[in-house]
């Protein structure tokens, strides 16, 4: 009977405490419950399923069950989500009499703010419905003399107060800013739930339900080689009463090439001031995420002695219409090739030489390699300036590549290095000029890429011209699509073709 009590007065209260709109510990495996506007914004469709174990001081275990469902909505001349639905269900059981079950349905909407930045706003209707059952228990109404309790006489007791339900309705707005690999570098985001204020009756008295603020952040703090920290912290305000779950995020690449998405762990830890530490790890891959942590006590809270989490994630990558027809009928036609396929006589290299490079440092470094070996084929001296092998009225073409996005002109920080590099090599010989081109792959419309090409050479050239050389010794201009290097059949060989060539001309 004391724990019957204990337990109705944990959960009369329960309305009125702080920060009611519980947050697991793991809160990025549970996006759609910290902001509505998280719902599709990648390009993978995500299932994913948490359970929580949490000890307390009454000698009862809350269990928590945590299942949601996204989808992005992708544009289909981009190919990058524009919208995203999105549904959770969500479940708490304390000692198999409390209980508490959540579904909810999100809608965002995603639009691009700046390069690898977007901002998305969301919407979500809540229904939750709450409910004590006591059936495990008996009263003296049920004792029999010389039988005992007979569980399926009438208790003289009726919960069938104890119950209820309400539905409303939240809204979040999220920035996020993503690396080239398209993992999160950067964001912040706020979140409104129970906008409606609805009306609770889980007891006989009536209480309208307080408006509960989320805020969420994360950046990166530092970073070295493969290792990469961030900070990051999640805020519940309800009613007054605040709530904090702060701390680092420590990630540890296992795939170094800055352009592929690869295996990392993220080691976490965190505090939640008032109710306990945190740790765990999570294995992250390109389709599926695995994670534990564990909540130990670090203060006087009898609500939380000890609480385990484990999460699963998978993702599949989804594509438009137009893509998944389009590569279907290039493996068509590369299939067709490599049948009809007949040994074609190799030209050699001569004067004229293009350098693939998956880089522009390893550019610079093959550049001077391949200008020796043309010492012994071109009758002309070869003059070296800076990183760029020069012969006098010879064209010098070099490839580079800069890691563009899809539909991006921008450049990193390894290509604007670069470029301060050859900024120097022409400064030391005013009689070179230079020749951009900007190049495409393959999709999108000719008129498009046109412009696209012409936008990356023309970035390029903006470039050096801050650095100090004169725009008159510099011309730019797109070829789109019309040169590739290969047959644009596959990810890695569209990336090859969006590209930049210098030609290096030196004047009479």
């Amino acid at each position: 009977m004391i724990r019957i009590v204990a337990l109705l007065l944990f959960v009369a209260i329960g309305g009125k405490t702080c920060a009611q709109y519980f947050q697991y510990s793991q809160y990025n495996f549970t996006s759609l419950r910290v902001n509505p506007a998280l719902a599709g914004n990648t390009n993978y469709a995500e299932a994913t399923f948490l359970h929580r174990t949490q000890n307390t001081g009454g000698d009862f275990k809350i269990q928590s069950n945590f299942l949601s469902g996204s989808y992005p909505l992708l544009n289909p001349s981009t190919g990058k989500p524009w919208s995203g639905l999105g549904i959770l269900v969500h479940s708490d059981r304390t000692a198999g009499v409390f209980q508490v079950q959540e579904a909810a349905l999100s809608y965002a909407v995603h639009v691009a703010v700046g390069h690898l930045q977007t901002l998305s706003f969301g919407t979500s209707f809540l229904y939750q419905n709450r409910s004590v059952k006591l059936d495990g228990f008996t009263t003296g109404s049920q004792y029999v003399p010389d039988r005992g309790f007979d569980r399926f006489a009438f208790s003289g007791e009726s919960f069938s107060q104890f119950r209820g339900s309400h539905v409303t309705f939240n809204m979040g707005l999220q920035w996020q800013q993503l690396n080239r690999k398209g993992l999160l570098l950067n964001y912040f985001g706020i979140s409104i739930f129970d906008l409606n204020k609805p009306v609770s009756s889980f007891t006989d008295v009536q209480y309208q339900t307080p408006i509960t603020m989320v805020a969420n952040a994360v950046f990166k703090l530092y970073s070295i080689e493969n290792l990469s920290i961030f900070p990051e912290g999640l805020i519940t305000l309800s009613a007054g009463n605040f709530s904090a779950n702060v701390g680092a995020r420590f990630q540890w690449e296992l795939n170094g090439d800055p352009r592929t998405i690869g295996d990392r762990v993220d080691l976490i830890t965190r505090l939640v001031p008032g109710r306990s530490g945190i740790l765990g790890v999570q294995l992250h891959r390109e389709t599926i995420s695995l994670g534990m942590s564990y909540d130990f006590p670090v203060f006087s809270n009898p609500s939380n002695q000890g609480a385990l989490e484990v999460g699963l994630q998978v993702r599949k990558l989804v594509k438009t219409r137009y893509q998944k027809m389009r590569e279907k009928r290039l493996a068509e036609v590369a299939r067709k090739k490599e049948a009809n396929k007949k040994p074609v006589a190799k030209s050699n290299i001569t004067a004229v030489d293009s350098i693939k490079s998956a880089t522009p440092v390893d550019s610079a470094m093959q550049t001077t390699a391949r200008a020796d070996s043309l010492k012994q084929t071109t009758p002309n001296p070869v003059v070296n300036v800076g990183p760029f092998a020069q012969q006098p009225l010879v064209v010098e073409r070099k490839v580079l590549h800069f890691n563009f996005e899809f539909n991006s002109a921008d450049l990193d920080e390894e290509a604007e290095d670069f470029l301060k590099n050859l900024a120097h090599t022409l400064q030391q010989n005013e009689l070179l000029n230079l020749i951009i081109e900007g190049h495409t792959d393959n999709i999108g419309s000719d008129k498009f890429n046109l412009r696209l090409s012409q936008r990356r050479a023309d970035a390029v050239r903006h470039q050096l011209i801050k650095a100090g050389i004169n725009p008159g010794r510099i011309k730019s201009e797109g070829k789109g699509m019309r040169e590739p290097l290969n047959e644009n059949l596959t990810d890695k060989q569209r990336a090859e073709n969006r590209r930049v060539v210098l030609t290096l001309v030196q004047e009479q």
